[in-house]
Order: C-alpha cells, then sequence, then structure tokens
C-alpha cells in the first residue's frame, strides 16, 4: 500500500489543497525549459545562425513531455500527495531531463568558444531548470525552497525599443519568468514593466498608465486574486484589461479569476503564438474603450461649448439687438468679442459701397489704445481696397480682405512665422509702438444673405497667467456665434434708419404693378369667370327671385350681436357673436389692456357674411383670468381648443391687433391646420413696445402687479384722467385722429379696468419673451397686414420684418391712423380686409 508522502517528508499526509502548490512549483521550472528553449532558437534564427541550436528543438520537446507527465500523473485534485507518485513521476521524466543536461552542456561550450556570452547565459538558466526539477521530483528539495536564478540584466536596446505598441505590467514573484516573458515580449515592440508582487502592482497602476496587466496568481505578499479585487472595487484601474498567467491548471483557478474581472486565463508555459494573439485581442479592446472615453468627452465638450452658446453668446447677441446707438454698438461688439477669448487687441472694419474695408475700431489694452467708436478719437489709416485699383484682381494677399473674400476665418498662431500674408502692416505697427503680436483670429460678419459686411479681428489671446497663446478651436467657433448675431444687429440697425429716412421723407408707396398682377390674375381666373356668368344669371332672374332673396338675406344675416361664454379645459372664455350661424368663423382677438371692444368696428360689415366671434382673453373684459401665469403660448393653446369646439369640421379666419396679432402668429405656427388665412392689425413681432409705452405707460403696469400698488392707482384713477391722456394719445394715435369721443372713452377704459393689473404686467413680459422675428419666415399662412403711420405703440421696425420676411404677405401702411386703424380710419380698413377675404384661397397660396 503506498504511504502519502509530501517531499520532502515522506510518510506525513498532507491535505488535497496541497496538490496545488505541488503542481505550481513543478511546472515552473518545465515553463523555464521550455520558454527559454523556444526565445534561444528565435534569437539564434534572427543572428543567421539557427542550425547551430538546431537542437534546442529537442530540449522544447523533452520539456513539453515532463509538464505532460506532470499533468498526468498529479492531476486530480481530490487525493492526497503520496511518494508513489512522485517515484512515477521522477522515473517518468529522469530520462529527459539527462537528454536536456546533454545537449545543453555540449551548446554551452560550443557558445562560449563562440563568444555568444548571452546565449551561454540562457542555456546555464536551462540547466539550472532541470537541477531544480530533479531535485523536487526526485524528494531532495521542497518545493518552497527552490532556489531563484537571477536574470541577467536588460539589454539596452531592447530597453529603449522604439514604436513600442503598448505598455504592459508583468506581475510576478519569480525572477527567470519576469525575465523570459519580458524579453519575448519587447521582441514584441510591448514596452514591459516588471514587479513581483501585488502590492507594488496597485503601487504601479495608481502612479502610471497600462495598457494591459499579465497577472500571476501564487505571490507570497498579495496574491493575484487580491490584485484583481482591488482593480474591480478602483474605479480608475476596472477598466485596464488583465490576463492571467498562472501555472495554475485546474478549472476553479480559472473561474474565480474571470468571475474576479479578468479578461483572460493562460496557463504555464503558454504557447507564444496563442499569448501573442490575446494579448493582441485585450489591447484592441481596451482601445476601442479609450476611443470611447474619447467620444465621451468630446460630447462632454461639446455640450459645455452648446451651454457657453446658450448662456453667454445669446444674451451678448440679444443686449447687441437692442442697442440704439450705432457707436455703443459697435464698441460692444469689439469688448464682448475680447472678453470671450480674453484677446488683447481689436480692429472692427466695416464694408462699404465702394468696395473697402474702413476702419471703424481699433482697440488694445496693454497700449492703451482707442480709436473709433465712442473714444471719440479719429483712426488715422485710410480703408483698405479689396481690389486694387489698377488691375481690379482682389487683394488677397491681405489677411481681411481674404477673410471677406472668402467668408471663412482665419487663424495665424504665429504672426512671424511662416504665413502666406501680408503681415507688412502688422509688423510696422509692432515697430512704432514696442508692441508683438502673435495670434491672430480674422473672423467674417455675415448678414442673413451670407454677404460680408465687415471683419472683425482680434489679436493675442491670453491665458488666465496673461501669457500669448494662439486662438483655439473653441475661441473660433465662439467667436464665430457671436460674429453671426453682431452682423445681424448691424443690419437690423441699418434697416430701421433706412426705414426711418423713408417715412420722414413719406416715401412709403403702393407697388401699383404688384396690385395690376393681382388684379390680372384675379380676372383671367375660371373663378372668376364663374362669377360673372353666375352675376349675368342672377340679374336675368331678379324679379322672380326677389322676395325669395330678400328671405334668404334675412336669414344669413339673422343675428344680432350676442354675449356668450364658453367653458374650454375648465376656463371661461367670454365672447361676442354676431353673424350667420352656419357661415365661416372669423375668430378676432384683442390687444393687451384691452378687450372685445377694440374690434367692434368690423363687426358690420364683417357679420354679413360670415360669424364672428370676438374674445375676452382671459384676465381681460369679462373672462376671469388663468389659473396660471399669462403667456402667449397659453393663450394660442387656449384658442386653438376654442377653435375646436366653435368650427369643428372648417378652417377659421384670425383677425388680430397687437397683442392678438402676436397670438394669431404664434398659432399659425403652432396650429397651422386650424387657420385658413389672418389679418394682422399693428401686430407686435419682436415683442419690444416703443419709447412710450416702455418709460411712461408700462411703469404704472407694473406697479399694479401688487396689491397695494394696485389699490393706491385705483384710488387715484379719477384723479389722473387728464395725465393718462396726455400719455395714452400720443403712443396710440395719430396727431389727426378721427377716432369718436365715445370709443376713445371706451378703449381708455378698457385699458384702466380695474383688477387687471396682474395680468397686464404678465402679458407685457409675456410679449416680450415671445419675439417672433427669426420665426415670420416659416409662417405659410396667408396674411393681410394692416398698420397704422403713425403707430407708437409698437414700432414700425416690426412692420420692416414682417415685409421682408412674412412670405406672401400684403402689407398696407395707412397715413393718419396710429395704433388702432379699426377706429381711426374705419372704411378703409374694413375695405381692406374684405378685399382679402374675398380673394380666393388658391390664388393666396399661389402668391405665398
Amino acid at each position: 500500500m503506498d504511504t502519502p508522502v509530501n517531499p520532502p517528508n515522506p510518510g506525513t499526509e498532507h491535505p488535497a489543497a496541497a496538490m496545488q502548490t505541488i503542481r505550481h512549483e513543478l511546472r515552473t521550472p518545465v515553463n523555464h525549459i521550455i520558454g527559454f528553449s523556444e526565445m534561444l532558437l528565435e534569437e539564434a534564427s534572427d543572428l543567421g545562425i539557427e542550425q547551430d541550436y538546431a537542437p534546442l528543438k529537442q530540449v522544447v520537446t523533452a520539456g513539453r513531455h515532463i509538464l505532460a507527465a506532470v499533468t498526468e500523473i498529479l492531476s486530480k485534485d481530490d487525493v492526497i500527495v503520496r511518494e508513489a507518485d512522485f517515484i512515477a513521476l521522477h522515473q517518468r521524466i529522469e530520462p529527459h531531463l539527462l537528454n536536456i543536461s546533454a545537449i545543453c552542456t555540449q551548446l554551452i561550450s560550443a557558445a562560449q568558444h563562440e563568444g555568444q556570452t548571452q546565449f551561454a547565459h540562457d542555456l546555464s538558466k536551462i540547466m539550472g531548470a532541470v537541477g531544480q526539477l530533479d531535485q523536487i521530483s526526485s524528494g531532495r528539495l521542497p518545493a518552497s525552497d527552490a532556489p531563484d536564478i537571477i536574470p541577467s540584466p536588460p539589454d539596452d536596446a531592447q530597453a529603449q525599443g522604439a514604436d513600442l505598441r503598448g505598455h504592459l505590467l508583468l506581475v510576478d514573484d519569480n525572477d527567470m519568468n519576469r525575465e523570459m516573458l519580458s524579453r519575448r515580449l519587447e521582441r514584441m515592440d510591448y514596452q514591459v514593466t516588471q514587479v513581483n508582487d501585488g502590492y507594488p502592482a496597485l503601487d504601479a497602476l495608481h502612479s502610471h498608465s497600462f495598457d494591459l496587466v499579465l497577472l500571476d496568481i501564487m505571490m507570497p505578499g498579495l496574491d493575484g486574486y487580491a490584485v484583481l479585487r482591488a482593480m474591480r472595487d478602483d474605479v480608475d484601474l476596472r477598466h485596464v484589461p488583465v490576463i492571467v498567467l498562472s501555472a495554475l491548471d485546474d478549472i476553479a483557478s480559472v473561474v474565480q479569476a474571470i468571475e474576479l474581472g479578468a479578461d483572460d486565463y493562460l496557463p504555464k508555459p503558454a504557447d507564444q503564438v496563442l499569448l501573442k494573439a490575446r494579448i493582441g485581442a485585450c489591447l484592441f479592446k481596451h482601445q476601442v474603450y479609450q476611443r470611447e472615453l474619447e467620444y465621451v468627452r468630446r460630447i462632454q465638450h461639446e455640450k459645455q461649448r452648446a451651454d457657453e452658446l446658450l448662456h453667454v453668446v445669446i444674451p451678448i447677441g440679444v443686449a447687441l439687438s437692442t442697442e440704439k446707438d450705432f457707436n455703443h454698438l459697435l464698441e460692444r461688439i469689439v469688448t464682448e468679442a475680447q472678453k470671450l477669448c480674453h484677446a488683447d487687441g481689436a480692429t472692427l472694419y466695416l464694408r462699404t459701397e465702394d468696395e473697402k474695408l474702413r476702419f471703424m475700431i481699433v482697440r488694445t489694452r496693454s497700449l492703451n489704445i482707442a480709436m473709433g467708436g465712442v473714444s471719440g478719437k479719429d483712426i488715422p489709416y485710410p480703408p483698405l481696397r479689396l481690389y486694387d485699383e489698377r488691375s481690379g484682381q482682389p487683394q488677397r494677399n491681405y489677411v481681411v480682405v481674404e477673410t471677406t473674400l472668402s467668408g471663412e476665418p482665419i487663424l495665424i498662431p504665429d504672426a512671424y512665422g511662416p504665413v502666406d500674408f501680408d503681415l507688412s502692416g502688422t509688423h510696422d505697427f509692432d515697430r512704432r509702438t514696442g508692441y508683438r503680436s502673435i495670434s491672430l483670429l480674422s473672423m467674417p460678419l455675415k448678414d442673413g444673405a451670407g454677404y460680408v459686411i465687415g471683419v472683425l479681428q482680434l489679436i493675442n489671446a491670453q491665458d488666465e497667467q496673461g501669457t500669448v497663446i494662439a486662438f483655439d478651436e473653441v475661441a473660433v467657433q465662439m467667436v464665430q456665434s457671436l460674429g453671426r448675431l453682431a452682423a445681424a444687429a448691424l443690419t437690423a440697425y441699418t434697416r430701421e434708419q433706412q426705414l426711418r429716412q423713408e417715412i420722414n421723407e413719406l416715401r412709403i408707396e403702393i407697388d401699383q404693378v404688384k396690385k395690376q398682377r393681382e388684379v390680372e390674375q384675379i380676372t383671367t381666373s375660371s373663378y372668376f369667370g364663374q362669377l360673372q356668368s353666375r352675376a349675368q344669371q342672377m340679374r336675368s332672374g331678379a324679379d322672380i327671385g326677389e322676395s325669395s332673396t330678400r328671405r334668404s338675406d334675412k336669414t344669413d344675416k339673422g343675428q344680432e350681436l350676442q354675449k356668450r361664454v364658453y367653458t374650454v379645459a375648465g376656463q371661461e372664455i367670454h365672447v361676442h357673436e354676431q353673424g350667420p350661424p352656419g357661415r365661416q368663423t372669423i375668430l378676432l382677438i384683442h390687444g393687451w389692456s384691452s378687450s372685445w371692444y377694440a374690434l367692434s368696428p368690423l363687426l358690420p360689415v364683417l357679420s354679413e357674411r360670415n360669424r364672428c366671434v370676438v374674445v375676452d382673453l382671459p384676465g381681460y373684459g369679462d373672462s376671469p383670468p388663468l389659473r396660471q401665469r399669462a403667456t402667449i403660448i397659453a393663450y394660442v393653446d387656449l384658442l386653438a381648443q376654442l377653435i375646436k369646439q366653435i368650427s369643428p369640421n372648417q378652417q377659421v379666419i384670425l383677425i388680430g391687433h397687437s397683442m392678438g396679432g402676436m397670438i394669431s402668429v404664434t398659432m399659425a405656427l403652432r396650429h397651422t391646420p386650424l387657420i385658413e388665412r389672418m389679418v394682422l392689425i399693428c401686430p407686435t413681432i419682436s415683442g419690444k413696445l416703443s419709447f412710450w409705452i416702455n418709460v411712461f405707460i408700462s411703469p404704472i403696469t407694473m406697479l399694479e402687479r401688487f396689491r397695494l400698488a394696485n389699490r393706491v392707482v385705483a384710488m387715484l384713477e379719477p384723479y389722473m384722467l387728464r395725465a393718462t391722456d396726455r400719455l395714452m394719445r400720443p403712443a396710440s394715435f395719430a396727431d389727426r385722429t378721427m377716432i369718436s369721443e365715445q370709443d376713445y372713452i371706451r378703449l381708455r377704459a378698457d385699458a384702466r379696468r380695474p383688477g387687471q393689473g396682474r395680468v397686464r404686467a404678465e402679458c407685457f413680459w409675456a410679449m416680450r419673451a415671445n419675439d417672433l422675428s427669426e420665426k415670420l419666415s416659416l409662417v405659410t399662412t396667408p396674411a393681410l397686414v394692416i398698420w397704422g403711420m403713425e403707430d407708437n405703440t409698437v414700432p414700425l421696425r416690426d412692420a420692416s420684418l414682417v415685409d421682408d420676411l412674412l412670405g406672401g404677405s400684403e402689407l398696407q401702411v395707412l397715413p393718419r391712423a396710429g395704433h388702432w386703424p379699426q377706429f381711426e380710419s374705419p372704411e378703409r380698413t374694413r375695405r381692406l380686409i374684405r378685399s382679402f377675404l374675398g380673394k380666393p384661397l388658391k390664388l393666396l397660396r399661389v402668391q405665398l
């Protein structure tokens, strides 16, 4: 019967767990024999002396036989170690050990004779592994006392290998294992860092960046399992791939390593082709992960840029659009651009009609230079010609000229480096002032049509310490966005000035050619021909049908003005209705500080052919206020539900006055299928009211938001009528207005109706927040726009926006009318609306 043994103490029983350690210690020298032999064969092949070391192939074969014997005889984990197992193993591998020793002795002698010291040194390591394996298998040396072999120093040429494809961390407590594997990896162009235990491995991972970890399991300090646990629990290390290389080849060890986060597991000695493939696969996955991280960083960077655009650039653009002084506008464009990218200098050019770039502002903070703009100092530099005066060729050798003609930004990191432009003017400025121009950014200012109206040039971006740096891509994008907004503000300012000049000169004329063309389109249409035929038939049968026609007219006109209350989504809406119930509905929407009465002059004519519904918006007239804060969108969506209720099967016609015009345009954008056409009377488009409203009337409205102030204003109201009249008349009516005293008193009463201060204040700010300037071009509903020439409530600049951007619209400007054309010029207003409503919808859509 076999007696249990755990060398070197035969006869002593040890538990089955000891088998793992014994197999590990036996496989380690086998790994050295096979690994160093394969490596020497590769190096000999590289040197062209593979024939001299061909016997090493026999060493590799013998090593694999030894490995097979170890695996076969000591393969079971559920038995204790017995002396018979070691006897059988030693008898099985001893011939192979003797064969390996003989071959290595012969090759060492040949290598020393040829002066190949490194080969001789590595062959000695194989001999040492043979001796170690012989002693362990024969029981003469305990497994734990196996001597460490001091590795040879690394070759400098290999340590400094160029074009390394990845940085690998090799963790193994056996010096010979580390040297053998690291030399093989460096031959594959990997950079390798070696550590001998788990603790220095974690220190290295925290202090350096590695692409892959090659990890042993059984180590005396912190073993491989503990390293895997620590990496899994560390957010910075859990994504570093790990390949376990261990002499433990049982399935339990493999499963445990994989569960702890290892990407792969290879038993020692690892097949070199397989090891190379597994390393390549892990590195590829790591590179994919790194790319994903880079994509995430780029997405976060773009989000940050979008936030900066939203919270920095756009508010600047809004501020620019409200600037009314030209020099202040130019000054602000320059200063805001300098703040965005911390530029020391800036120059603003504007393009003239004779194709020149005129200096408008020159600023250099460090030199305290300020010319043009609000500085009051003239700029002594002549304009730059875009085209040569003699040849007519573009002068693209100048940076700002090229920016103007190409419409693209130009970035120069160093003004004294190699550039393709003539910077002699910049260098001359530096010589005269002692300045040093380094980084330049030249940005075109384009209007809505893409035409370059000017150039903004920034000089010397600076970091937080004041060091001059190049303009980065983020700065270019931010300044580009600011440039678009600045160009829009300049264009709007120029347009407004031109429109004011035309109004002052009374040069707003009706385009007779356009009118004649419209008339011809109508009279030549088949629809008009049908109307003519019908008229002839009606005239021929007038006597016969006189009585029935009168009865029909009475039935169609039928209704007198009636007051009704609709409930929409729990909200009461008071309306006044007039006209035949079966006809197409016209929904009339009043403006700010008003009621249904504001549109009452239109009812007698429009109700002859249509059902007219005039609303009191919630919070105005008799309608109770909204439960939530009053906004334009809230009104629009509520009225859309009302339309579905009162005209479920037919589109309606909208007529909106002032704020009601803004509500109508917004509804045409949000609820297009409900609207056939619309009439806009002095509509609020940009949300910006006139000087009169902002300075004199809106402060009173602001006070009314507060209950105590509202009461005080109401108590003083009877004593403020004269002051109210002085403020309201010039803001709302023409100098020679035709409004009756009765109508004026009613409109004034609606404007000052008690208890509506809060909703007036909410709507005042709601209009400012609902700027439609950039959305007019999206409207697809035919529209007639009527404006009073002397409107001092909604500025005429909004009329310019409507005429330019509201496609297919018809703009009519009425003289001797202010903000209330329906009262001041009622006949002409009604005639224009009736004519527009009589046009075939198909013709209107063709014009649109």
